[in-house]
């Protein structure tokens, strides 16, 4: 019985020594994370910085209609700090060889946080998104829908 304690609670240590450490929420983050939209594309931002641009990709059908072929296109990121109303930090997977591993991310909040605008190595360049509380009038100003 003394035998089994001590081997669970030698299991219970290694666990803890070999877990991943949780991922902190990133200092100024806050009015940055939910979920964001423009057209055919949206945008995920989670309190530990970590995020995701899904979009209709057209890299195999350019001349497709707007809402591409079908494809959707995926770019995860991690946000990695925050000074006044703009995040950066890198790329770290993309459907799309375009968006390199490693390119920096910019997001600038606009329009009192009612909007926000992407640049991302490879692809967006200002690209702007509307949160999901946004007025008519935000939304179209912001997203030009």
């Amino acid at each position: 019985m003394k035998m089994n304690k001590i081997a669970l609670a030698g299991l219970a240590a290694a666990a803890l020594v070999f877990a991943p450490p949780a991922a902190a929420d990133v200092p100024g983050l806050a009015p940055f994370v939910g979920s964001w939209h423009a057209h055919e594309e949206g945008l995920d931002i989670q309190p530990n910085g970590n995020g995701r641009e899904t979009y209709a990709d057209k890299s195999t059908c350019p001349d497709a209609p707007a809402a591409g072929c079908g494809k959707t296109g995926t770019v995860d990121f991690t946000l990695t700090s925050v000074s006044g109303d703009t995040a950066t930090g890198a790329i770290t997977a993309a459907s799309n060889p375009k968006d390199p591993i490693g390119g920096a991310v910019t997001i600038k909040l606009v329009g009192g946080g009612q909007g926000l605008q992407l640049w991302m190595a490879g692809g967006d360049q200002g690209f702007p998104f509307c949160n999901s509380n946004d007025n008519d009038a935000a939304m179209h100003y912001y997203c030009g829908a």
